[in-house]
């Protein structure tokens, strides 16, 4: 399919390609095609290598059950305020139910809104009520290089629970 001949090797192995998007160049990523490839409409011929980078986040709030949630809205401490950065995609069964052992219901006082905007590319009407939770628990995600203001401009992918860090060991707090 795709190798050295089509002028491709490396891909996602470290390669010329990978080293490319590995490089902290601002770049979202790159799109990568064959030497003797051109450009075909309809047709999915071309390789998108986004740049993604992992980090830790705190939970401010679930969408969905705080028994089952459906995804993560994910928060981190700016200015000392803590503030809405992304949220996840859709949990797996699995994630969600580990997941809901460790959250618990937010104090009074908890300083995100109910509501949310359902998607960024939302009209404004479209919203989604947050269940927020009490914001003590730390979380690695996935993100996309691409940021907007203070968080990250497309989905984050959930990873795992990071019960070894403290809210102190984040940066900001």
């Amino acid at each position: 399919m795709w190798g050295e001949a089509d002028g491709l090797a490396g891909v996602g192995q470290g390669g010329a390609v990978g080293d490319l998007v590995d490089r902290p160049a601002g770049i979202e990523g790159i799109v990568a095609k064959a030497a003797h490839g051109t450009y075909a409409p309809g047709e999915r011929a071309w390789i998108k290598v986004k740049q993604r980078e992992t980090v830790e986040v705190i939970v401010g709030a679930v969408i969905g059950h705080i028994e089952h949630p459906a995804a993560l809205v994910a928060g981190l401490y700016v200015d000392g305020e803590l503030t809405i950065v992304g949220r996840t995609g859709q949990l797996t069964d699995r994630h969600a139910r580990a997941l809901a052992t460790h959250l618990t219901p937010a104090a009074p006082g908890h300083p995100w809104p109910d509501r949310m905007l359902a998607n960024r590319f939302s009209p404004g009407r479209d919203r989604v009520t947050l269940t927020k939770v009490q914001p003590t628990l730390v979380v690695e995600v996935a993100a996309d290089s691409a940021r907007q203001g203070n968080g990250w401009r497309h989905g984050l992918r959930y990873l795992r629970v990071r019960t070894d860090l403290a809210l102190e060991d984040l940066p900001g707090s």
